[in-house]
C-alpha cells in the first residue's frame, strides 16, 4: 500500500471529524440545547457588542424584559418593561422621566 493513500486517508478522516464537531456545535447553540440551569424562566431575547468587551444583553424573565449592559467591572440593569411592550414605547417613557 502506498504511504501517500495512508496520509489522504487520514487528512479526510481528520476533515470529518472535524465538520462533525463544528455542526453538532450549531446545533447545539441553534437550539440551546447547552441551557446551563436550565429551568427555563430566563432566556436570552436578544445580545449585541458595542465594543471588545462590552454588550447590551435583552433578557426575558418570565413576562418582563430586562436589559442590561455588561462589561468585565459590571452588570447594570438599564430598563425594565413587559413582553407586550415594545422597545421604543420603553425608551419613550424613560426619556420622559429624565427630561
Amino acid at each position: 500500500m502506498n504511504p501517500l493513500d495512508n496520509i489522504w486517508q487520514v487528512a479526510l478522516a481528520l476533515v470529518v471529524i472535524v465538520g462533525v464537531v463544528l455542526a453538532l456545535g450549531y446545533l447545539a447553540k441553534r437550539f440551546q440545547l447547552a441551557k446551563p440551569g436550565g429551568s427555563g424562566a430566563l432566556r436570552v431575547v436578544d445580545s449585541t457588542f458595542l465594543g471588545p468587551k462590552e454588550r447590551l444583553v435583552l433578557v426575558q424573565v418570565g413576562d418582563q424584559h430586562v436589559l442590561i449592559g455588561m462589561n468585565p467591572q459590571c452588570i447594570t440593569k438599564l430598563a425594565q418593561y413587559e413582553a407586550g411592550e415594545s422597545f421604543a414605547m420603553t425608551l419613550d417613557r424613560v426619556s420622559e422621566k429624565s427630561a
